[in-house]
C-alpha cells in the first residue's frame, strides 16, 4: 500500500517534473514548516489543489485526500458575498502575489478567519506553472479587534447620546475627539473641528491664552481648569457668546485631556429667577404687617419676621432655636397650644387656631394663626409655616360690642321684669278683682273674667322667665349649673321642647366671667337650635374631665353639612369667639339628618385677659 508520505511526493515530483529523490528536501521543508501551505496548479482546469501540508490539514479539517484535486473555493461554505474575493481573483487571473482576509469554515463547519497570502510560481521561461498558499489562521487577533470595533461603536454611541460637549484634546490644544453634541452646542459639524485648536470655541482674552494655560499645566502642575471644573464663556461659530460649565480631567500615561462642556444658560436664568422670587418674598416677609413664623418639628423657632420682632420686642437673632411655647406662649396655654402644633404638623385638623402671646415686657397680645406643613421635595414634612394676626383690638372691640349688647338685653330683662311685670301684675290684680264681683252677682261674664284672670297669671310668669333669661343672676363658682338647669327649664316651659341638663358631679369654675361666657354659648347654641335645627329634644350636660370642664350642647335636628362651615352665621361665630376668650376649644359636629353637637373644653382655673 502507498503511504501518505509517498502520495505527497509523487504530488510534488508530478507538480515539479523531477523525480521522487529530488522532491524528498521540499517535502521535508514544507512539511516541518507550522504555517498551512498548499500549492495550486492554474495549468491544471479549475486551478485545483496538487499539494497541501500537515498543518492545512489541521487548519481545515480536511485531510490531504480531500484536499488535493479540487479548488479551494468549497472552504467558503456559502459565504460568497467578501469584497476580498473579487481582489483574489484578479490577482490570480494576472498571476501576481496577493494578500486577502477571508472568512473560511473547517470542514465541521466553523469559522476561521484566514489571512491568505498566494505567492506565483515561474519557471526558467517566466511562465506560470503554480500558486503557492501560506494560510494564517487569525481568528482570536480578528476577535480582538471585532471585540475592540464594537467596545469603540459602543462607546461611541455613549458620547453620542451625552447631552453634554465631549472633546479630547492633545497637549498643544488640538482637538482629536468629538461627540456629536459639540455640533448641537457649538454650531460647528465634527468634521470642522477635528484637528483644529480648542481655543477656537473661546472668546478673547481667553483664546489666545489658552496654549499658555496649558504650558503652565504641563511645566508647573498649577490647576485653573484641568481637575477643578469652573464656569466660562463659550463662543459658538456664530460669534455668540453663552455661559458653560466645564470639567477638564488629565487622561492617566497619556497627554491627552478629556473635558465636558454643558450649557447653562437655563440653569441661570433658572437661578436669577429664584433670586428675584427670593429677594421678592423675602421683601413680602419683610414688609408684611401679618406675622410670619416658621417652626421645625420640635416646636423650636427657625425664623420670624420683623412684624414679629415688633410686636414681641425680641430680635429673632435673640431667640432662633429657642422653643416657641416656652418663650411666647402663657404658662397656662403651653399644653393645649402644643397639642394644636402637633395636630397641625400631622394635617390633621384644619390649621387654624387663636392663641395669646407673652411680649417681651410681659404683656399678652391676642394671635389668630393659619397654619400649613412644609413639604421637603422628598415629601417629608420639615417644620410648620404659621401666618398670625395680631387681633388684641378686635378682640377688644368685639368684647366692648357683646358688653353693650349684654347691657342692653339685660336693660330690656329689667324693663320686662319692672315695667311689664308691673303692669301684667296690676292688670291680674284688676282682673281677679272683676272677676269675684262678677261671681258674686252670679252674671254669665264671671266664667270670662275668671279666664282672663288665669291668663294674665301665665303670660306673667312667662314675660317673668324672658325676663330672667334676658338678664340672669351673676353666676358663681357654682352657679353655671343652676343656670343651665333654668336654661333646660325655660325651654321646656315657654317651647314646649324636651329638653334636660345632666351633671354627673360638681363642676366650680374660679371666674365667673368664664362661667357667664359659658353660659351664653349655651344659651346661643340653644337659641340655633329652635330657630333652624327643627329639633324637638335637646340634651344640655356639664362634666369635669381633669383639669377641665367641658360644655355639651346636644340636639335631634337636621343639622348641615361639615362643606358648609363656613356658612354657618353669626351665632356661631360669636360661640367660637367667647370660648376663645375664655381659652377654650369648641368643636362643632353635624351632618344632615344626624342632628348637631356643640362643645366647649376650658380649664377650671380659666380666666378672661383683658385688654
Amino acid at each position: 500500500m502507498t503511504s501518505l508520505h509517498e502520495i505527497r511526493l509523487n504530488s510534488l515530483a508530478e507538480l515539479f517534473g523531477t523525480d521522487v529523490a529530488n522532491n524528498q528536501w521540499r517535502l521535508h521543508s514544507l512539511e516541518q514548516t507550522r504555517l498551512p501551505v498548499i500549492i495550486t496548479n492554474p495549468r491544471l482546469a479549475d486551478n485545483p489543489v496538487v499539494y497541501a501540508n500537515m498543518a492545512a490539514s489541521r487548519l481545515t479539517g480536511y485531510s490531504f485526500q480531500e484536499l488535493v484535486g479540487r479548488n479551494c473555493r468549497h472552504l467558503l461554505g456559502e459565504d460568497w458575498d467578501q469584497p476580498a474575493l473579487t481582489l483574489l481573483r484578479e490577482a490570480i487571473s494576472r498571476g501576481e502575489d496577493c494578500q486577502v482576509l477571508l472568512r473560511n469554515y473547517r470542514k465541521n463547519g466553523s469559522l476561521f478567519w484566514n489571512e491568505l497570502t498566494i505567492i506565483p510560481i515561474r519557471d526558467n521561461a517566466n511562465e506560470l506553472f503554480c500558486f503557492v498558499g501560506i494560510q494564517n489562521d487569525v481568528t482570536a487577533h480578528k476577535q480582538l479587534a471585532i471585540d475592540k470595533e464594537l467596545i469603540e461603536d459602543r462607546l461611541r454611541a455613549i458620547l453620542n447620546s451625552a447631552a453634554d460637549a465631549i472633546i479630547t484634546i492633545d497637549e498643544q490644544g488640538i482637538m482629536l475627539d468629538l461627540n456629536q453634541a459639540v455640533e448641537k452646542l457649538f454650531g460647528y459639524s465634527v468634521q470642522e473641528l477635528l484637528g483644529r485648536n480648542i481655543s477656537i470655541l473661546m472668546p478673547s482674552p481667553h483664546r489666545e491664552n489658552h496654549d499658555g494655560y496649558l504650558r503652565r499645566y504641563l511645566e508647573t502642575g498649577e490647576k485653573r481648569v484641568i481637575g477643578v471644573g469652573r464656569e466660562v464663556t463659550a463662543r459658538r461659530k456664530d460669534g455668540s457668546l453663552f455661559p458653560a460649565e466645564i470639567s477638564v480631567s488629565k487622561v492617566d500615561s497619556k497627554h491627552l485631556f478629556s473635558g465636558i462642556v454643558r450649557d447653562i444658560s437655563e440653569r441661570q436664568r433658572n437661578e436669577e429667577a429664584l433670586r428675584r422670587e427670593l429677594r421678592l418674598n423675602e421683601n413680602i416677609i419683610r414688609t408684611s404687617r401679618s406675622i410670619i413664623l416658621i417652626l421645625d418639628l420640635a416646636g423650636r423657632i427657625v425664623q420670624y419676621n420683623p412684624c414679629l420682632e415688633e410686636l414681641s420686642g425680641w430680635p429673632l437673632s435673640e431667640k432662633r432655636g429657642d422653643d416657641w411655647f416656652e418663650t411666647f406662649v402663657p404658662p397656662g396655654n403651653r399644653v393645649d397650644q402644643r397639642e394644636r402644633f402637633s395636630l397641625a404638623i400631622a394635617g390633621r385638623q384644619a390649621q387654624y387656631w387663636a392663641s395669646q402671646l407673652v411680649t417681651r415686657e410681659g404683656s399678652v397680645r391676642d394671635v389668630e394663626w393659619n397654619a400649613a406643613p412644609l413639604i421637603s421635595p422628598e415629601g417629608d414634612v420639615t417644620g410648620l409655616l404659621c401666618n398670625g394676626q395680631d387681633v388684641t383690638v378686635r378682640h377688644r372691640l368685639e368684647r366692648e360690642v357683646l358688653n353693650v349688647a349684654a347691657e342692653e338685653q339685660r336693660r330690656i330683662g329689667q324693663d320686662l321684669h319692672d315695667v311689664i311685670g308691673q303692669e301684667l301684675t296690676a292688670l291680674a290684680m284688676l282682673a281677679d278683682t272683676l272677676s269675684f264681683a262678677l261671681e258674686r252677682r252670679r252674671v254669665p261674664e264671671a266664667m270670662l273674667a275668671a279666664k282672663i284672670n288665669q291668663d294674665l297669671k301665665v303670660t306673667l310668669g312667662k314675660v317673668r322667665l324672658l325676663s330672667r333669661g334676658l338678664n340672669p343672676v351673676d353666676i358663681d363658682a357654682g352657679g353655671l349649673m343652676s343656670a343651665l338647669e333654668a336654661i333646660s327649664r325655660r325651654l321646656r316651659d315657654i317651647h314646649g321642647i324636651e329638653c334636660s341638663f345632666a351633671c354627673p358631679e360638681p363642676v366650680l369654675l374660679k371666674n365667673n366671667q368664664v362661667a357667664n361666657h359659658l353660659y351664653r354659648i349655651a344659651e346661643e347654641a340653644t337659641t340655633n337650635a329652635l330657630r333652624h335645627s327643627q329639633a324637638d329634644r335637646i340634651e344640655l350636660g356639664l362634666s369635669r374631665q381633669g383639669d377641665y370642664a367641658e360644655l355639651t350642647i346636644r340636639d335631634n335636628g337636621i343639622g348641615f353639612h361639615p362643606e358648609q362651615h363656613e356658612d354657618r352665621g353669626l351665632g356661631l361665630r360669636i360661640m367660637e369667639y367667647r370660648s376663645r376668650l375664655v381659652g377654650g376649644h369648641l368643636t362643632v359636629e353635624s351632618s344632615r339628618q344626624a342632628g348637631t353637637a356643640i362643645r366647649c373644653r376650658v380649664r377650671l382655673d380659666s380666666i378672661l385677659t383683658e385688654q
